[in-house]
């Protein structure tokens, strides 16, 4: 099936189930904490990646809809800016999305077994972005236009590049004793600490954003990653498969 006909078909789906919907769902409980079973989620492909949309969503159609023809949008910008190769990889990570989450404000990667299982997550999302909240979703990626990148580049860099990888940590390292994203500008016209500054992991994942489409701080884009941070520009070309002329 194809990736716009798969959409299609899954947005049929928001406006069926939303009639067929009932009671019948049982929430698994971990202590005090519960989650709705894999069982409660409908799978389809969007673009190649394997998404599981939570029933309680499907029951909400126009908000379903939103949320599922952005997520499409973006996975398709990704495809078609991104090298086949490391896309075929990234479409190992599987999409949960959720109708509502108060663990998590927008989307996340998760990537530890043990932390989601003591959590009160489905320890079955390990190795998966959550897409916990639609709304935020639909709002925040005015301002962050490739969150579901950023969010794949932190699996990539957990799943096949190693969490340890030395040269991001160098590279993190040697910008952070830099200074240069101590204040920059973001998005909102405000001079702000890099939220790259955060780690290595959201420096990558940052730095990705800027490397193949438009962060929020500065830098912003491609040209401007490169003057600001060449030797992070040139590690990304090589980690992404890509070209960096």
């Amino acid at each position: 099936m194809s990736s716009s006909r798969a959409v299609v078909f899954l947005l049929l789906a928001c406006v069926s189930f939303a009639f067929a919907i009932g009671t019948n769902s049982t929430a698994l409980v971990v202590g005090k904490l519960e989650y709705d079973p894999t069982s409660a989620y409908r799978e389809q492909k969007i673009q190649g990646w394997r998404v599981l949309v939570n029933e309680k969503l499907l029951a909400e159609t126009n908000l379903c809809e939103r949320t599922l023809k952005l997520l499409d949008a973006q996975l398709a910008q990704i495809v078609r800016v991104v090298p086949a190769g490391p896309v075929e990889r990234l479409r190992e990570i599987p999409f949960w999305v959720e109708r509502g989450s108060k663990q998590f404000p927008c989307m996340c990667f998760h990537e530890s077994f043990e932390w989601l299982s003591t959590h009160g997550v489905n320890p079955e999302k390990t190795g998966g972005v959550e897409l916990a909240n639609p709304e935020n979703f639909l709002t925040w990626t005015k301002e962050q236009p490739w969150m579901a990148l950023h969010e794949l580049a932190h699996g990539y860099h957990h799943r096949f590049l190693g969490d340890n990888h030395p040269g991001i940590k160098r590279c993190y390292e040697n910008a952070k004793v830099s200074g240069k994203y101590d204040s920059v500008l973001r998005y909102n016209g405000k001079h702000e600490r890099h939220y790259a500054m955060n780690n290595e992991k959201e420096y990558f994942a940052e730095a990705t954003e800027a490397f193949f489409g438009t962060n929020d701080f500065f830098p912003f884009v491609r040209p401007e990653l490169k003057e600001q941070d060449p030797e992070m520009f040139e590690l990304l070309g090589r980690l992404w498969e890509t070209s960096t002329r």
